[in-house]
């Protein structure tokens, strides 16, 4: 299945269906079912490594009509290599999956997910003829590939950039790559010569050419990346910091607007690096960007709230570094802004306070007269 309109569905979707000859029965198996329809509690389980997804049994009818109800491209690919024998072990594997105590698991994006399930089964019963497959690549990483799918969504994409760790940043072999079904389905067009066939098109691709039809989503540029605007967003809600510092006015109040938002995100995802099995999600650079210890700006003494703000700056202008030498991964630059000037303006700002002279001459005060003897 193609691309949706739900972030949920960007990435395409597979199943894996059972003809039977003798008596004209068929049976589809969907290995990406999952409470859709209460996202925190599905999100919850995600994270937490849960058995949140499970594998359900279905008529090709009613599989097909979710899918073309949403409006989802449907390409059907019939295993036509798979020995009977071999099609026998692949309906063993189905059976047992659906059982009760075998039908959930715990979804990873990258590494055990509907199409992943598909494609360890068929180079299970084949020996390894997928995994052993050395195409070469054309170097995306995973971070790369799972952005494809969000490209004209700002805000995905930037998630992507935040939550989505170092471990992302590597490219995948051509196996690894089959995480996505497009890829599986060029692996068993090339591998087996099984040319797949269109079922349905998305009425947005009927009268478009292959190449024009936008699939996968909008082709990538720096404008609809969502770094840009991140950029401008982080300048957006640090220049209150600046202009407060510079007339003296609610400097605590616009220090707290600038700080608390990415405070308090540093610790959400630090609250996600502690409980989360999946290693792109509990070793994740934005931590050290989004440090939860930034809300000491707000609370510490002057002086100590100064040295602090320094000690900042030197560890982000570090991260950037590291960032550039490629020792650090994620494509943060844009998203640095945003804690970096604030903890300019607070260490190296020098506070101007106004003297009690400066009071009485601005109020008019004058010197009051010598008293006599």
């Amino acid at each position: 299945m193609g691309v949706g309109a739900k972030i949920w569905e960007r990435h395409g979707h597979i199943a894996l269906c059972v003809q039977y000859t003798d008596d004209h029965r068929e049976d589809c198996y969907n290995y990406g079912v999952a409470s859709f329809e209460h996202p925190l509690s599905m999100a919850a389980g995600f994270f937490r490594g849960t058995h949140s997804f499970w594998v359900a049994e279905m008529s090709p009818e009613e599989l097909l009509w979710v899918y073309k109800n949403a409006d989802r491209t449907i390409w059907i690919q019939p295993l036509s290599n798979l020995t009977d024998e071999q099609a026998w072990k692949v309906v063993d594997k189905l059976k047992s999956d659906i059982k009760e105590e075998n039908k959930f698991y715990a979804y990873d994006h990258f590494e055990d997910n509907c199409t992943t399930r598909v494609r360890n089964i068929l180079d299970d019963v084949t020996h390894g003829e997928l995994s052993s497959m050395t195409e070469p690549t054309d170097g995306k990483t995973f971070r790369d590939l799972a952005r494809e799918g969000f490209y004209g969504m700002r805000v995905p994409l930037l998630i992507t950039d935040v939550a989505m760790g170092r471990s992302t940043d590597r490219v995948p072999t051509y196996y690894e790559r089959m995480f996505l079904p497009q890829y599986l389905r060029e692996a068993v067009t090339k591998k087996w010569h099984i040319q797949p066939r269109a079922f349905y098109t998305r009425r947005e691709c009927v009268n478009s050419t292959e190449s024009g039809c936008v699939e996968r989503g909008l082709p990538w540029t720096p404008e609809n990346s969502g770094r840009v605007i991140f950029a401008l967003f982080a300048l957006l809600i640090t220049a209150p910091v600046v202009l407060s510092r510079r007339y003296r006015r609610f400097q605590r109040t616009a220090l707290a607007v600038a700080v608390i938002p990415y405070a308090l995100l540093g610790s959400i995802l630090l609250f996600l690096a502690v409980i989360s099995p999946l290693p792109y999600v509990h070793i994740n650079e934005s931590i050290l960007l989004f440090f939860p210890f930034d809300f000491l700006l707000l609370a510490l003494p002057a002086e100590k709230r100064r040295l602090y703000a320094r000690g900042r700056v030197a560890m982000l202008v570090l991260q950037a570094l590291l960032m550039l030498i490629g020792v650090f991964k994620q494509p943060l630059m844009a998203e640095l802004l945003w804690p970096l000037i604030p903890a300019l303006v607070v260490g190296f700002w020098p506070a101007q306070t106004v003297t009690a002279a400066t009071k009485s001459k601005k109020s008019g005060a004058k010197k009051p007269a010598a008293a006599k003897a």
